[in-house]
């Protein structure tokens, strides 16, 4: 999506600047969570590792809360508090000085992460239609994986300039980026449709009656657990089982991230003509090639034919991320009524909760049982979801399925 062809969509300027923003902070702070929180607290770390879980299982219950709230209000007024919730949180953690007060500041920070995705998913429904969409949720997520890469980068840079202080420095600087970020979204409603809000009675009923969605979500939940694969079970699997250096996991985070931002538009340019269910499931099978890859890893000799054999798993994986992603969004957004939209995504965004939380003790299991184990099931479940979103192309509304055009 062009800058020029960004600007015809009204609000959308704003609104992706404040996305690179929020991604920036976000940057900052995700990948050293723990240790942030032990530093800036000065709290013992199994105290962190406790109140951080305690606050997680806090924000589960926010995606239906916010999804009600989206669809009851607007998914800009809801986008814009889980920005301050966040603001809040950060500028609070350098104060924290107990169990309590830890729980309840990550528990801010947890609600509004939880709730950031249904609503900024509903906003973008709001923002554009048809093919403008898919553009703008492929941008999205280009912006997004630019801004964390670069975050990421500036982390080190912070800690190891200013050492402990550094860390004091991260959480302010995310907390501004959340208050930048609202400003954006000030800016972006100014110009942007005017939202629908519902009126309808049913609520979460009604959802859970739509029994295609309830399919597209299950299917949409092995998908989740693929994505988990880099994060959760590749640091055990290449480490652990196959004595792969510790340096190669963050050459193939890295090499992830930067493809996944520079691949996001031209997938979806190349995804424009097919039916979204088709998409989703060639991604799909992509994936299970990916999970052969990294189970045919184990036969290579040690040394670098495996770091060979992991790097080629790892691009296997990342394209059948970059095949699903912005199809499924796009494909779940179409299928939800405008009135209950908010319901619709928080459903689906229920996913990713569960996959988090499924995936460390589910992988962990498979590992332990027998590495192979794990690559087996994930493909079988794999097959399982490709199958069934290929079968839900003749169920779900046809203007959903379609192909959005160039």
């Amino acid at each position: 999506m062009s800058v020029t062809s960004t600007a015809r969509v009204s609000g959308a300027r704003p609104f992706l600047v404040g996305m690179f923003v929020d991604a920036l902070g976000n940057g900052l702070y995700v990948p050293l969570t723990l240790l942030f929180i032990h530093e800036v607290t000065g709290l013992p770390m199994t105290t962190v590792g406790l109140g951080v879980t305690a606050a997680a299982a806090v924000g589960l219950a926010a995606n239906p809360v916010a999804g009600a709230l989206i669809d009851r209000f607007d998914a800009r007024r809801v986008l814009m508090a889980t920005y301050v919730l966040r603001a809040l949180g950060f500028a609070a953690y350098p104060f924290v000085d107990g169990f309590a007060a830890l729980i309840a500041v990550a528990a801010l920070v947890a609600v509004g992460d939880r709730a950031y995705y249904p609503a900024s998913g509903s906003y973008i429904a709001v923002l554009a239609q048809g093919a403008a969409r898919d553009r703008l949720y492929a941008l999205m997520a280009t912006a997004r994986n630019v801004a964390f890469g670069l975050g990421g980068l500036l982390s080190a840079w912070a800690v190891s300039l200013a050492g402990d202080t550094g860390f004091t420095l991260i959480a302010l600087v995310n907390a501004a980026s959340f208050v930048v970020a609202t400003g954006c979204l000030i800016l972006s409603g100014r110009h942007a449709p005017a939202e629908a809000v519902s009126r309808q009675h049913g609520g979460y009923r009604r959802v859970l009656a739509d029994r295609p969605f309830v399919a597209l979500v299950a299917a949409e939940q092995a998908f989740t657990l693929a994505h988990m694969i880099l994060p959760v079970a590749l640091p055990v699997y290449a480490v652990a089982v196959l004595g792969a250096p510790a340096w190669l996991l963050g050459l193939l985070y890295t090499l992830n991230t930067i493809l996944v931002a520079a691949g996001q538009l031209g997938v979806r340019r190349w995804q424009r003509n097919a039916r979204r269910t088709h998409a989703m499931a060639l991604g799909g099978v992509i994936l299970i090639v990916a999970c052969g890859a990294y189970a045919s890893t184990a036969l290579l000799p040690s040394g670098l034919p495996r770091v060979f054999g992991l790097v080629t798993a790892t691009l296997a994986l990342t394209l059948g991320e970059l095949m699903h992603t912005t199809p499924a969004w796009a494909l779940t957004t179409a299928t939800a009524p405008a009135a209950l939209r908010g319901r619709y995504l928080a459903i689906y965004q229920q996913t990713w909760a569960m996959a988090a939380v499924i995936a460390p003790a589910g992988f962990s299991a498979l590992l332990g049982t027998a590495p192979s184990l794990l690559w087996l099931t994930l493909a079988t479940v794999l097959t399982l979801a490709s199958i069934v979103v290929l079968h839900l192309s003749r169920r779900l509304p046809a203007d959903a399925v379609a192909a959005p055009g160039a």
